[in-house]
């Protein structure tokens, strides 16, 4: 009998680790879904990838840039004019946000700005804009908040008042995404003060 029962307990221990092995993916198999994920995203919304920033810094509809980073961001508006300096706090804005995987699955939910503190992850206050210090790193990402480098990679090129979308690989997201190889876009995120 005690043969019998540990038989069994042997046969449930392989099966529930052969199982469990089968559903971890290994970090390779994470990296490959996540590039599938933002290729099927690019491709069901048409978009056009440049490899150099436009001289005149006007995007069409449906262009996006590809930086060294792996971001992929277009421009709908360049901003004030007004440069972004060394320690400026950022205010930042979004009107949404898409899990991208999700997305390439057929689920077109949008997380519309500020409801992004329904979310677990992102338990931040109701309703406020996102602050960051240009050239201060450790501000560029929080645990309870989207923030990330990938927010900052823009400033580059344009100024306060600035409207960009952004699709972001986990290698530029936020402190979550980047340990979970989630990719999202932000549609309508805006730069809406430097000081």
């Amino acid at each position: 009998m005690v043969k019998k029962l540990s038989g069994i307990f042997l046969l449930i221990a392989t099966f529930c680790i052969s199982f469990s092995c089968k559903e971890n993916k290994s970090l390779q198999e994470l990296l490959k879904e996540e590039t599938r994920a933002i290729n099927r995203f690019i491709a069901m919304n048409d978009l056009e990838i440049i490899q150099e920033y436009p001289k005149n810094g006007v995007f069409k509809e449906n262009q996006y840039f590809r930086t060294n980073d792996g971001l992929f961001f277009q421009v709908v508006d360049s901003g004030n004019g007004k440069k972004v300096k060394l320690l400026d706090e950022i205010s930042v804005r979004y009107d949404y946000f898409q899990f991208v995987l999700d997305v390439a699955q057929g689920d077109t939910v949008k997380y519309l700005f500020p409801a992004y503190s329904n979310i677990d992850r992102y338990p931040a206050a109701l309703g406020q804009p996102f602050y960051f210090m240009y050239g201060l790193t450790q501000t560029y990402t929080s645990t309870n908040s989207p923030m990330c480098k990938a927010w900052v990679i823009p400033l580059s090129y344009v100024g306060e008042e600035a409207v960009v979308n952004l699709i972001v690989p986990s290698s530029v997201g936020s402190s979550y995404d980047y340990r979970n190889i989630t990719p999202v876009f932000y549609g309508n995120l805006r730069y809406t003060r430097f000081n």
